[in-house]
């Protein structure tokens, strides 16, 4: 299956000069659980802003138009990619295995329609940032829960079937 994940205000800032503009432990907390030991795609601004490096337990694609670039990046659990086709090929539909599209705002523009389910955080508080996610189409999807946490709500979406 081909997941989102992504956490935004509810104007739907989600960055600020290639960084998070909050720091709420509890969100990353549930970002980190549901990604830990799971496969995870990336792209190359959100790759650098990670200081270059791919998430601890967990094998991290970075979808990038020149993988060259990041030839002397090569890791354990990190492949660069050029080809958005052989990640859908692979995971979309697909019961068996997952794959988490974890930002930045291009990635995320560019698998929504390949998407088969859509974890959103919506964090209640106002910050200023100079990245949105797109206004996308969510009426193709099925709210399936809401979990209230103190500082953020979660959205948990199914596309329809």
């Amino acid at each position: 299956m081909i997941k989102m994940i992504w956490a935004q205000t509810k104007d739907g800032v989600i960055g600020n000069n290639n960084s998070l503009p909050w720091s709420i432990k509890e969100e990353m907390q549930h970002f980190r659980s549901t990604t830990l030991n799971q496969n995870v795609l990336m792209g190359g601004k959100t790759f650098e802003s990670m200081n270059f490096k791919g998430l601890p337990k967990r094998v991290n694609y970075v979808l990038t138009r020149d993988v060259n670039k990041y030839k002397d990046k090569q890791a354990d659990n990190l492949f660069f990619i050029n080809n958005k086709d052989l990640i859908v090929n692979e995971f979309k539909n697909n019961k068996l295995k997952d794959i988490y599209i974890i930002g930045g705002s291009q990635i995320y523009e560019l698998f929504f329609d390949e998407c088969d389910e859509i974890i959103r955080s919506i964090i209640k508080d106002q910050f200023e940032g100079n990245v949105h996610i797109k206004n996308f189409n969510y009426d193709i999807f099925d709210k399936i829960n809401i979990v209230e946490k103190e500082h953020f709500y979660v959205e948990y979406m199914s596309r329809r079937k």
